[in-house]
């Protein structure tokens, strides 16, 4: 299994209860693999050197895309490694993840390849001729797209993280796991707060801020890591 393969037990802090692959991560694995292959199926085979030159330039927002993807699967990956849940509530909880993350592969890929033909100039859509790709009133409403998905998504990984807290003491969480978990659990809060916001900014027809909203991420990743960090130093001189 892939899983086993590339998530080695490597954090002998951390002690993983998720030893066995559970069938919720098997049927993941498949739906996470289907919307890569979904990207794959909408590259065809260049029959002249002028369509491989546009396969070429839709490479780049095909990577962004299958990275983000990727970040998903190894974040529920970590999630079950960590916890080793497997209950009703979690199976739903995931499955309702599936469902937004396989939706949210083609509108994806079509923000990445128009934010990059915005700042490189190339044509990412040849096969659209001369028609307009996107209206200016209709950016914001992109943008309103990717918000949602982005806040759907970073809000079912906090609704799983708040079941692990919950049940800190039943999964014997000691002090640095317990100080992970919140970790984790304040990140995908604050995730789904900016996918919130921008939805936000986007419903007013202000894109600009929206955009501005998703560029907050790198502060919530320092901020998330450094109150961890902190609250284990208070915690440690207790």
């Amino acid at each position: 299994m892939i899983r086993k393969k590339l998530f080695r037990e490597r954090n002998s802090v951390f002690h993983l209860r998720g030893k066995e692959i559970q069938r919720i991560e098997t049927f993941s694995d498949a739906i996470f693999a289907f919307s890569i292959s979904l990207l794959i199926m909408s590259l065809e085979v260049p029959q002249t050197f002028e369509e491989l030159e546009i396969i070429v330039h839709n490479f780049l927002p095909f990577v962004a895309t299958v990275l983000l993807v990727a970040l998903f699967w190894r974040e529920q990956n970590r999630y079950f490694r960590h916890y080793g849940l497997g209950d009703a509530l979690v199976v739903w909880l995931n499955i309702l993840l599936l469902v937004v993350i396989l939706f949210y592969v083609y509108p994806l890929k079509f923000l990445f390849s128009l934010l990059l033909s915005m700042f490189t100039h190339a044509n990412y859509f040849p096969k659209a001729g001369d028609a307009v790709i996107i209206q200016a009133h209709d950016f914001p409403s992109l943008i309103l797209i990717y918000s949602v998905g982005y806040a759907v998504i970073w809000f079912l990984f906090f609704l799983l993280y708040e079941i692990a807290w919950y049940r800190r003491v039943q999964l014997r969480l000691n002090r640095f796991e317990s100080a992970v978990t919140k970790k984790e659990l304040r990140g995908a809060f604050l995730n789904a707060c900016i996918g919130v916001c921008a939805m936000i900014f986007a419903g007013f027809h202000a894109p600009v801020p929206a955009g501005i909203c998703f560029l907050m991420i790198p502060l919530v990743l320092w901020f998330v890591d450094w109150r961890m960090k902190h609250e284990l130093i208070i915690s440690e001189s207790n």
